[in-house]
């Protein structure tokens, strides 16, 4: 874990470094990244120092037989050989040239990936940080941006666009792939590669691998809202990069700091499996010896009764506090709602340990070291919370929606609508109540839920009933060190909890990304717990029913790509670069709004970007895009219009063209054309302009 703690550190405090020098300095320009870079690169030096790592300098776990070492390691590596090709496939053709034209492999990322390029590129042409949103003209940018601010930094020191994409998704991969290995097993690793439902299954019907859970199910009008995690999320919105490997190192560390001992409430010793060995011992990826490499996680082997918690609690942890700290407190840097999850775990540990006044605190370690990490950083956290949401001035995307998208008219019953809204007798008390029994809770659960998540479902109800059962044989109580299954189940369900009845997002869809959290922090239980310790067939067969679906559609997301989809033709997006390169980077242009606009691509700023991600962020554009589309059809007040809007200049070219027909173009005669050429035309609004 120490080169994984370096490397998230280098890019951490590098975009903190770059973000602050490009605060004072009213943006970034060579010199500021390379010094961020260099900032970043000094702290990461410091993590790998600080950093230790128990499993390295001895294992805890029973020793394994070689044909069961053997066993493990195989399943290991096909798991791992998958992951690779996974990751190759999606990111070395992220963005790619073909002949004249840029292209990309993923049909999920036309709109994500050229956001992210105008996010970068506008980041690297020195913008003053924290800047205007480029696809907005009312608004500060209010999107957790630290990912596309570190790609920038690169930029700006000379590291290719395509090449610092391509390897900021490859190793990213890598320390995702190590992260989740380390967290939860080779287990943990497959539920994040092959999570699905029993969508995948219509493969036994078409003998075809597609993505029956993403463009495949959207063909057929059957959208899954239990998506590929890897193609819909992982690939195409980038501060999972960041997000996933930051947040499972941190909780690594904190299973490691106070459970590393006792990681399960105790059992008797016919629940255990053969070879039984800690939690946290089956999640080593960097063990050499034949005893740890590879290993799935299984249960705990206890002898007769034992404590619930730790009692040699490693005070420290394995990772320095600082690195801790500067994790979890710049997480809304890059991803809010895996900062969202991350503070309900530290929060629901604050309730677990016994509240006896004035002991609240000396004899309560997990909620010490909670109440300190959330204290040290609430005014970081805080501050960049008030960057990535507009200075706080972001409309409230929080209310109250019970059940997720389990009514979407989009997601609700993607194969089958279990309906009867008359059969119950409504007008009645009692027929009202088992009407609403059956809409909200019966038939979604069959319509929406087991279509989606299919035995998952089934699965974590087992883990949740048998964490609660085994908690109650073993003794434990509220008030007392909790084992680190309760320690982590509970707050999953929490998580899931608040996803399931409040929308943080103004895209309901949107609350998976906190949702999905709850599903990681279960996978390392659900195998220690129970489907580790049943035999191999039970095993076999469970793995199929929970990754087969997942393992068809990944496969043919990543053979969806091929020949790719085009984005942009190169030379029309060079001879734009090159014409308002010397134009002011403030200034805001009238364009078409549309995902792939050749100067959102060169960092620009536009009036309106593509109405999709207007609408995932939140913006009311009705009245901005018919202010926009009268400047464009040169109304008689198109001045007045452009002005409201904050134009400078107005961009004509080939998407204008199309959509604006009928255009009087009066700009044409009473504003100054300063550039021209087959890819269209670009005048100046402002004053000195005849």
């Amino acid at each position: 874990m120490k080169w994984l703690s370096a490397g998230l550190t280098f890019v951490n405090l590098s975009v903190v470094c770059g973000l602050l020098l490009g605060i004072v300095g009213h943006g970034l320009n060579a010199l500021s990244a390379a010094l961020a870079l260099l900032c970043g690169l000094a702290f990461a030096v410091a993590a790998w120092l600080g950093t230790s790592d128990p499993d390295k300098r001895g294992g805890s776990g029973a020793k394994s037989s070689k044909p069961t070492v053997r066993y493990r390691k195989f399943w290991f590596w096909v798991v791992a050989a998958f992951f690779a090709l996974f990751a190759v496939r999606s990111f070395c053709w992220l963005l790619y040239i073909d002949g004249g034209e840029w292209k990309i492999q993923s049909p999920n990322n036309l709109g994500d990936l050229s956001l992210h390029i105008t996010l970068i590129r506008n980041f690297a042409n020195g913008v003053h940080l924290w800047p205007d949103n480029p696809i907005y003209a009312f608004s500060k940018l209010r999107y957790p941006a630290g990912i596309d601010l570190f790609n920038a930094l690169l930029c700006l020191v000379h590291v290719d666009l395509m090449r610092g994409l391509v390897w900021t998704g490859l190793l990213a991969s890598l320390a995702t792939f190590y992260a989740f290995f380390r967290w939860g097993g080779t287990f943990g690793v497959a539920g994040f590669l092959f999570n699905g439902g029993i969508a995948g299954f219509q493969f036994l019907k078409t003998l075809k691998f597609l993505d029956y859970q993403g463009t495949q199910a959207d063909i057929l009008h059957r959208p899954i809202a239990w998506k590929s995690i890897a193609l819909s999320m992982f690939v195409t919105q980038r501060g999972w990069l960041y997000a996933i490997p930051a947040a499972l190192i941190l909780l690594w560390h904190w299973r490691q700091k106070y459970f590393r001992e006792t990681p399960m409430v105790p059992t008797r010793r016919g629940l255990s499996a053969p070879d039984a060995a800690s939690a946290e011992a089956a999640a080593k990826a960097g063990a050499k010896g034949d005893d740890s490499e590879g290993r799935l996680p299984v249960a705990a082997n206890d002898v007769g009764q034992a404590s619930a918690v730790n009692a040699r609690t490693n005070s420290k942890g394995p990772l320095p506090f600082w690195v801790e700290l500067s994790l979890y407190a710049s997480m809304p840097l890059f991803h809010v709602h895996t900062f969202i999850a991350l503070t309900i775990v530290l929060v629901v540990g604050l309730f677990f340990e016994r509240l006896t006044w004035p002991k609240i605190f000396s004899e309560a370690p997990i909620r010490r070291h909670a109440i300190t990490l959330l204290s040290a950083a609430l005014i970081p956290a805080t501050f960049f919370v008030w960057l990535v949401t507009d200075q706080f001035h972001a409309k409230s995307m929080v209310k109250w929606h019970p059940g997720w998208v389990q009514d979407s008219a989009d997601f609700g019953a993607p194969f089958f609508r279990m309906g009867g809204a008359a059969n119950f007798g409504s007008a009645t008390a009692f027929g009202s109540l088992l009407q609403k029994t059956w809409n909200g809770v019966i038939a979604p659960f069959f319509q929406f839920w087991l279509t989606n998540f299919g035995l998952w479902v089934l699965m974590a109800l087992a883990l949740i009933a048998l964490c609660g059962w085994r908690a109650w044989k073993a003794g434990w109580r509220w008030g007392t060190k909790p084992p680190a299954d309760v320690a982590f189940v509970l707050p999953a369900v929490v998580i899931f909890a608040i996803g399931y009845f409040v929308q943080t997002a103004p895209w309901d869809w949107d609350n998976l990304k906190l949702m999905v959290w709850g599903y990681f922090l279960i996978l390392p239980f659900l195998w220690s717990d129970l489907i580790g310790r049943w035999a191999f067939p039970e095993r076999a067969v469970t793995c199929i029913a929970l990754f087969a679906s997942g393992f068809i559609t990944l496969l043919g997301g990543l053979a969806a790509g091929h020949p790719g989809f085009g984005l942009m033709d190169r030379a029309r997006l060079d001879a734009i670069g090159t014409a308002v390169r010397p134009l002011p980077v403030e200034a805001r242009f009238a364009a078409y709004p549309t995902y792939n606009h050749p100067l959102l691509l060169q960092g620009r700023k536009v009036v309106l970007g593509y109405p999709g991600h207007l609408w995932t962020e939140g913006f009311d554009y009705d009245k901005p895009n018919r202010e926009l589309a009268s400047l464009m059809r040169g109304a008689p007040n198109w001045r007045e219009a452009a002005k409201a809007l904050g134009v400078r200049y107005i961009f004509w070219g080939r998407d204008e063209t199309a959509n604006y027909q009928g255009s009087t173009q009066p700009w044409e005669t009473t504003a100054r054309r300063i550039a021209s050429g087959d890819w269209g035309a670009i005048y100046d609004l402002s004053p000195e302009s005849p």
